[in-house]
């Protein structure tokens, strides 16, 4: 749960409480008392995280007391996040400040307040940063809310009397769930061709001569799809009957204890009663009962994922001189776990064996349904999406019933809202939910946020995990690794399907994710007005055309994210925007949001992914929690975006493109950039090609002639534009130099006769790819020295139009050293005036294993000799200037 993270955070913010206390002369009364505030946050934190544990193990979801509670807690837990991070976005601001001080006041922040100078100075000796009282006030009102909880747990909680009472009323799915081997043949449809199939597979190698076989045959299904019906089938079966001297029931659900096992079978065989409680005495006697005997075992339902507890109880079947086990779990793993041969994947019914259930179920004597009923029973088949557990359930609920606003009741609500004494398919299904590892529950049940369905893209689904911050391990650890481990695990729990290299859900198990979320994942859908709920958290956008309201506290929304690839239209964007004050995630790739963004984005200080179809917005040197970024784009107006402001974003990871070098005007931009410090990014790309302005006007008279000012007529791609003062790119490349944990490097539009002293400095240890593409707008070029980066691997020089000769500054300036050490590919592209390239030594491109030339016209002298381990060569184009090739040895 997020709420341990931020658990953990405010204890490290807190250590230097507990490790240098204050002195009350050296602080203030009200900054002692904030601590003591947060401190006392801390300790409620604990206790909500340990409450939510415990909600999520025995809490009955479907009592609506406990719907209650759950919703205070979550509201509460979010509120306890946002105070945290708040409280170290603060810590680290300050921190910056302290340090920037001296050399700037750009990034100060506009909400210093003078007043708490002195506080800022007497606690930084502790290693403290004051707590703004807003934030103290907030914290201090959620310890009191949740001691009212406490209060309200106490005293109005369910007794005892009522539990056993309610126990009667409502069974657990659990004491129901043993329903025996016994089934009435006639009442099942569709799955005649299921039955035949198993039976084959059961019976594969029966009858066998050898001493001992284990076969084990898992039927693999979602909940509430006939499992165990089709066990039944097999089980009853007259030939299946006939082919075994010994058959056992067994149904296993979620404890799988094998001493309890081997005792339910040994009773099962002799029908009486054993004193027997030893596992190894059990074990024997079981041995007894079946040596040498034809046996078949169902155990059906289960969930055990551990070799070691299968492997003990398996130990004494080998007696048997044959024994056949079929398994039924919602589980692949555990069908992977236990199966001698494939397993037997169920799929749901077919559209006219789901008719044909539903007619059977709510019909009498042979009767049809009639008239208007037609019509919405078959709304209502649909609506079960062929799911045999909902059709029997919603069909037993219409059976004797010919009031047609029933029927209209059953089609229109949710399943989960219906008359509880009837719903079994909410709890069929929630059991699968409720086995689910803490660290998966999360993760389903944010698939609401996509539509029904939806074609569940890994890639997308994984993307969306990551952006809601609920992946496993900490803020740079590598979330595709943990999304696929946790979308596999859901794929093999059938909460989805995999369909033409797609996952699907069920409609009835997103319908569980939906109920599950309580509106705490929202989704935004059709053109209908909508108001957001006051509990939403994670707000989804998809084919939206709609107008939006806020209950009271929208603001508390912390991700709004665009799915797909449609576009959307929200109306209300100013509203949105300014009620989402603690938003960490905004992703608008597809949305009409770009104009009332710029206006609000510096006040969303907890923002960490901040995605947007345009580039970056200016405004955003507050957000120093960001780890995503967009695009930067350069331009030459009043409005472009200034690299000043990246100077203290220093948590953006991943990728991060900088586009108009060419148009930058001020190379102290590029220093105040501190791209150095940028510890977390991997993949750089500068592109100095000047790019157009979205921003510009029609009419601009600024430093415009008179003459130019006829330009206003002219069709936009025809504007004369401004005087303008640019920087030399060498320059701006040298002050644009990176961290050295950097691993890719894109370099376009290089306009320049030299390179920074960075590049290609061996202490780059990480960098592996670099892609450099130039220009045609210069009249020599060179390329950089780029041989001496230890575990560079792939390489890439393209559109260096005026390079004519490549030499041994390619490889090193270092006399004596090796160049391209760990190269293995090599590509040059569109080099028309290359002719010559030589300074090769024996040693260097020792790993070079692909060479692709293109477009290199002119080339003449070649050092082929010199790559010893080349495996693979492509030439493209003509090379009309090539006289010779030589110096080619045997083998």
């Amino acid at each position: 749960m997020a709420v341990k993270w931020a658990i953990d955070k405010l204890s490290s913010l807190l250590a230097p409480v507990r490790q240098t206390p204050v002195a009350s002369s050296s602080s203030s009364s009200s900054s002692r008392q904030g601590l003591e505030d947060l401190r006392m946050l801390e300790r409620t934190m604990h206790r909500i995280h340990a409450t939510l544990v415990d909600a999520e193990e025995h809490w009955n979801i479907r009592e609506e007391s406990t719907k209650l509670r759950l919703k205070e807690l979550k509201e509460l837990a979010y509120g306890a996040e946002d105070v945290v991070e708040e409280y170290e976005y603060e810590v680290n601001r300050s921190r910056l400040e302290g340090h920037d001080r001296s050399t700037s006041n750009f990034y100060k922040s506009k909400r210093k307040c003078k007043r708490h100078e002195d506080n800022d100075e007497q606690c930084s000796e502790a290693g403290l940063v004051p707590v703004p009282n807003e934030l103290a006030v907030r914290a201090k009102k959620l310890v009191q809310r949740f001691e009212e909880m406490k209060d309200y747990m106490k005293y109005f909680s369910i007794s005892d009397q009522d539990g056993e009472r309610r126990s009667r009323i409502v069974p657990d799915i659990q004491s129901t769930r043993d329903l025996g081997h016994m089934v009435a043949e006639q009442s099942i449809v569709g799955r005649e061709s299921d039955k035949d199939t198993v039976i084959k597979m059961l019976m594969s190698g029966h009858g066998s001569n050898e001493a001992s076989q284990l076969s084990v045959l898992a039927i693999v299904g979602m909940g509430g799809l006939g499992k165990t019906t089709l066990a039944q089938l097999v089980y009853n079966d007259l030939m299946v009957f006939q082919s075994f001297d010994v058959r056992v029931w067994v149904c296993v659900s979620e404890h799988f204890d094998p001493r309890s096992l081997t005792k339910k079978i040994i009773v099962s065989i002799t029908k009486k009663n054993i004193e027997l409680s030893e596992l190894v005495d059990l074990q024997e006697r079981l041995a007894h009962e079946i040596r040498r005997k034809k046996c078949l075992l169902v155990l059906d339902d289960v969930w055990n994922e551990r070799w070691d507890c299968w492997e003990t109880f398996c130990k004494p079947l080998s007696a048997a001189r044959q024994c056949n086990i079929l398994v039924t779990t919602r589980n692949v793993a555990v069908a992977r776990l236990v199966q001698t041969m494939p397993h037997f994947a169920m799929d749901h019914l077919s559209p006219d064996d789901s008719w044909t259930l539903f007619e059977k179920t709510v019909t009498v004597q042979g009767n049809v349904i009639q008239g208007n009923l037609v019509d919405i029973a078959k709304k209502i088949v649909e609506k079960c999406d062929r799911l045999p557990l909902a059709i029997k359930t919603l069909g037993s609920m219409l059976r004797y019933e010919t009031n047609e606003r029933r029927w209209i009741h059953v089609l229109e609500s949710e399943i989960w809202d219906l008359d509880k004494q009837h719903d079994e398919v909410l709890p069929a299904l929630e059991l699968s939910y409720k086995n689910m590892p803490m660290h998966l529950k999360q993760c389903f049940v944010s698939l609401c946020l996509f539509p029904k369905d939806y074609s569940l893209d890994e890639t997308e689904v994984i993307r969306l995990w990551g952006l809601l911050g609920i992946l496993q391990g900490d803020e740079w650890s590598n979330e595709d690794e943990f999304g696929s481990q946790y979308y596999d695990e859901l794929v093999q729990r059938s909460f989805i399907q995999i369909s033409f290299g797609y996952g699907i859900m069920h409609d009835l198990i997103h319908d569980l994710a939906c109920h599950l979320s309580g509106n705490e994942f929202f989704r935004l859908e059709g053109d209908k007005s909508v108001t957001i709920p006051q509990n939403a958290r994670f707000v989804s956008v998809i084919d939206c055309y709609a107008s939006v309201q806020f209950s009271v506290a929208s603001h508390s929304l912390w991700a709004i994210i665009v799915l797909g690839e449609g576009y959307s239209k929200v109306t209300g964007a100013e509203q949105l925007f300014s009620n989402c004050k603690n938003l960490r995630v905004l992703s608008t790739s597809a949305i009409n949001l770009d104009d009332a963004l710029p206006s609000y984005i510096s006040g969303m200080k907890l923002l960490r992914h901040l995605e947007w179809k345009w580039d970056a917005p200016s405004g955003i040197y507050p957000l120093i929690n960001l780890h995503t970024f967009p695009d930067i784009r350069i331009c030459r107006c009043g409005r472009s975006f200034n690299l000043r402001e990246l100077k203290n974003l220093n948590k953006i990871m991943g990728r991060l493109r900088i586009n108009g070098l060419g148009n930058l005007s001020h190379v102290q931009d590029a220093n105040e950039a501190q791209l150095m410090n940028k510890t977390h990014l991997q993949f750089l790309e500068l592109d100095f090609s000047e790019v157009l302005c979205r921003h510009m006007p029609r009419k601009l008279d600024l430093n415009f002639t008179p003459e130019e000012v006829q330009y206003e007529n002219l069709p936009y791609q025809d504007m004369r534009r401004p005087k303008y003062f640019t920087v030399p790119h060498n320059q701006i490349l040298e002050s644009l130099r990176p961290h050295k944990g950097l691993g890719k490097l894109t370099i376009s539009g290089y306009n320049c006769q030299s390179y920074p002293s960075w590049l290609g400095d061996a202490s780059f240890s990480k960098l592996t790819k670099i892609n450099i593409y130039g220009t045609d707008k210069v009249t020599q070029q060179c390329v950089p020295t780029l041989g001496e980066l230890p575990f560079l691997k792939k390489l890439r020089i393209e559109r260096m139009s005026h390079v004519e000769h490549i030499g041994r500054e390619f490889c090193t300036c270092i006399p004596g050293n090796k160049g391209f050490p760990s190269l293995k590919t090599l590509v040059f592209g569109d080099l028309p005036q290359w002719s010559e390239w030589s300074g090769l030594d024996d040693g260097d491109f020792p790993c070079l294993y692909t060479l692709v030339i293109r477009d290199c016209n002119r080339l003449s002298s070649f050092p082929w000799e010199r790559f010893s381990s080349l495996h693979e060569l492509e030439l493209f184009g003509d090379l009309p200037q090539w006289s010779e090739w030589s110096g080619l040895d045997d083998g």
